[in-house]
């Protein structure tokens, strides 16, 4: 991801963590993105790994799409692998209408460079929880933080499937994540 990523850490406490984290899994418009949110939450401080998928790796790291695919699979919902083919699977959303649990792409409809998944704001700041970089780690950043984002997408999900997870906290037979920011 573009941008000044170190200094969007600055931006948000370990409150706004919280807060934001709990307020996204409350209003998620399904259970599935609910799970998806709270699999992707217990993430946070693992490490960004090129081709992570969480499983693939000693560090148990991610890249943006594998925390992305990670976090849907959890919550019983199947999406592609990378993000160009996760935009283009995905149910478009006007970025001016997003939920939490929404995915966010960043470069362009025919190369998608990045994806995170929209939590909502923190002092009117629109947030996604996301993989930046190599050298990052899971964490909170700005919707914006990037520069190039261009649309969004939500995952299509059942009306009945996913598993039950509380709506805050992480999910019980989620890993725990390397560390907490």
């Amino acid at each position: 991801m573009h941008g000044d990523p170190v200094r969007t850490q600055a931006v948000f406490t370990a409150d706004d963590y919280v807060g934001l984290i709990a307020a996204a899994e409350h209003n998620a418009p399904s259970r599935q993105a609910a799970a998806a949110i709270a699999f992707a939450a217990a993430q946070i401080g693992r490490p960004y790994v090129w081709g992570g998928t969480g499983t693939n790796n000693s560090y148990a790291g991610y890249d943006c799409s594998g925390l992305t695919q990670a976090s849907y699979k959890y919550a019983g919902v199947d999406i592609p692998r990378v993000a160009t083919a996760q935009y283009e699977a995905g149910n478009r959303v006007d970025l001016k209408s997003l939920l939490p649990g929404d995915l966010t792409f960043y470069g362009t409809p025919t190369f998608a460079h990045h994806v995170a998944i929209y939590l909502g704001d923190i002092d009117g700041k629109p947030t996604v929880l996301d993989a930046p970089r190599p050298g990052a780690v899971v964490r909170l950043d700005p919707l914006n933080a990037g520069g190039d984002l261009f649309a969004a997408a939500r995952p299509a999900v059942a009306p009945t499937n996913g598993p039950s997870v509380p709506l805050t906290g992480r999910p019980t037979d989620a890993p725990h994540p390397a560390g907490r920011v």
